[in-house]
């Protein structure tokens, strides 16, 4: 948010308007330093006024924390950005996911992960990861799934294949951040079936995955290879984009 820097910009090009109209039309040609105020106030008119402009009309809102986090490159489902990642807690390792919202209104997302078969589960059975979440305006956060990883998979790199798909209910809305993500492949989603429901779904491994984009992420070593039953996904919201809400 830039209210402070852009409203000493507004006060700081009627300044220099004003001492523009005062140098160029009240003063007389014998004022003191006349030249140097004319010329002066029209320079700092002119450069105030593109700094001013700049501000308002291109520079974006909200800064890209996702890059911060994970590097310049990332994933995007229709205006939210994400990537997954697998970092280690103690022990144990968790798939985080980090995403950011571009945009001003609020959205729902499902992104689903299919890892080679093997490389890690997030309970006995189960080997595809189904995570939906709501992410509010413009903001930044991660969701934690912690996952078990078997002896012989540790310190390996797995493929996986990631699809995501995203409804924003009330339209996007104002643009907050510029920089998109590469594009991932998508699934079918039922958004005018049952209310949406948040959280890690089981979901068949059959599941249609449509032109799901392959990743590869590295697994780490001496972690734990089962989960315990009160382990479970949890969502961070680490900035909210709307200060206001």
């Amino acid at each position: 948010m830039h209210e402070r820097r852009n409203f000493a910009l507004v006060l700081g090009v009627a300044a220099c308007a004003l001492w523009a109209i005062v140098a160029w039309f009240v003063l007389g040609p014998a004022a003191p330093f006349i030249a140097v105020q004319r010329a002066g106030s029209v320079l700092g008119l002119v450069v105030l006024g593109a700094l001013l402009a700049y501000a308002l009309a291109f520079e974006d809102r909200l800064p890209d924390l996702l890059a911060r986090e994970v590097g310049p490159i990332y994933y995007e489902v229709d205006g939210v950005s994400f990537m997954p990642t697998v970092r280690r807690l103690g022990d144990r390792a968790e798939l985080c996911l980090y995403y950011q919202n571009r945009f001003e209104n609020p959205a729902q997302v499902v992104v689903h992960l299919r890892p080679a078969e093997g490389g890690f589960r997030i309970r006995p059975g189960a080997r595809d990861v189904h995570l939906a979440f709501r992410v509010g305006g413009g903001d930044f956060g991660v969701v934690r799934q912690p996952i078990a990883v078997a002896p012989e998979f540790q310190g390996e790199v797995v493929e996986i294949e990631l699809a995501a798909a995203c409804l924003y209910p009330r339209s996007h809305g104002a643009r907050w951040r510029s920089r998109s993500g590469l594009e991932v492949g998508t699934l079918t989603i039922d958004w005018s079936g049952a209310a949406f429901r948040t959280g890690l779904h089981e979901v068949c491994g059959e599941i249609d995955l449509v032109s799901p984009t392959k990743i590869h992420l590295s697994l780490p070593t001496a972690i734990a290879d089962s989960i315990a039953p009160q382990e479970t996904w949890r969502q961070e919201c680490v900035a909210i984009g709307d200060e206001d809400r």
